[in-house]
């Protein structure tokens, strides 16, 4: 009898650790591919088994369905305790196991992460501001584009989620201009805009544009999300809405990191011109530019993301990001990123 629980409890442990060692193997290349230093970087550690409260469960389950004692008799307790005793150990022995191979198996790659995690520390406690990063020549302009379809006596409509940005920068202001702010704090919008002819606002407690029935002849949305019903109901007839939004190809070596498996269908000037077309819009013209910016360190990649998206500049909570791009400059001198735009012009009929 101790003689079977032996091999059973071998066999156990050699099953368990073939079936990880699988897994650990499948983990490990999709990381090299994604070249994910934060998952080697976790290798970097002491053992330590807390998996218990898992196997337990793991371990009744599996008692239940296989156990020939008669339920929650003395018997059947007795060896539920025994059954779950091997599992415990043999969990923590594979365990201990996998992690021992692991470091061994990534020796190299957890030193090279281990590296460049003490040089992103040291970068970023001597943070300087760096601008010196090159953008691929754009395809369009949105403004040029915009003051197309813009005149002095144009009722003139912003909806921006950049505190007032690009308002700031537009010199072509119309007898009524006015900025939606439909998430940020409105009064430091109003704030940063209060030398410029506009009057800013936002939208009403149910979420509806701020404006009555046909009052707009000219809307456009910079990088906001936007209903495209209370769009149509505000603009009047012949009146034009310029959607320019960021596409799902923009910055996507870093969504490749944070979003794995990617995001359902494509965001881009074609799929934004069919939403519009459905609601019988009329489509006037279409722009779209992929483009690249590439960085010389990572001092510029900071300063670029604390301009234009403030959160992509937290190196702690982005660390992944941060060291596959010094990665990427130690071994090329530069970081490249995709950036993906596109501008629709509609014209409700």
């Amino acid at each position: 009898m101790i003689e079977y629980v032996i091999v059973l409890f071998v066999g156990f442990v050699v099953m368990m650790f073939l079936t990880q060692l699988v897994f650990f193997e499948m983990a490990r290349k999709k990381m090299v591919e994604a070249n994910n230093l934060n998952w080697f970087l976790a290798l970097d550690k002491p053992f330590h088994y807390n998996r218990t409260g898992y196997m337990i469960f793991v371990c009744l389950i599996c008692y239940l369905i296989s156990s020939p004692e008669e339920l929650f008799t003395i018997n059947w307790f007795i060896y539920f305790i025994v059954f779950l005793a091997l599992g415990v150990i043999a969990d923590m022995i594979v365990q201990y196991l996998i992690l021992f191979y692991s470091k061994k198996r990534c020796q190299k790659s957890i030193s090279d992460a281990r590296l460049l995690k003490k040089e992103l520390i040291e970068i970023s406690q001597t943070m300087t501001e760096d601008i010196t990063y090159q953008e691929s020549i754009a395809q369009y302009n949105e403004k040029d584009v915009l003051n197309k379809y813009v005149d002095p006596s144009s009722h003139l409509a912003f909806l921006t989620v950049d505190g007032g940005e690009y308002v700031k920068d537009y010199n072509r202001f119309t007898e009524a201009t006015f900025v939606v702010e439909p998430y940020g704090d409105i009064e430091k919008t109003k704030l940063k805009l209060a030398d410029l002819p506009v009057k800013v606002t936002k939208l009403t407690p149910a979420g509806q544009m701020p404006f009555k029935d046909q009052k707009i002849d000219v809307m456009v949305c910079m990088n906001s999300n936007y209903d495209k019903h209370e769009i149509a109901r505000v603009l009047k007839h012949g009146g034009y809405f310029l959607v320019n939004q960021n596409g799902t190809a923009n910055y996507k070596e870093f969504l490749q990191m944070y979003m794995p498996f990617g995001m359902k269908g494509s965001w881009d000037a074609y799929s934004c011109a069919q939403t519009l077309e459905e609601i019988g819009m009329r489509i006037i013209d279409k722009f779209e530019d992929y483009g690249t910016i590439r960085f010389g360190s990572i001092q510029a990649i900071h300063s670029y993301f604390k301009k234009v998206s403030p959160d992509l500049a937290d190196m702690n909570k982005y660390q992944t990001f941060y060291l596959n791009a010094l990665k990427a400059i130690k071994e090329n001198s530069f970081y490249e990123i995709t950036t993906h735009k596109f501008l629709v012009v509609a014209q409700k009929g």
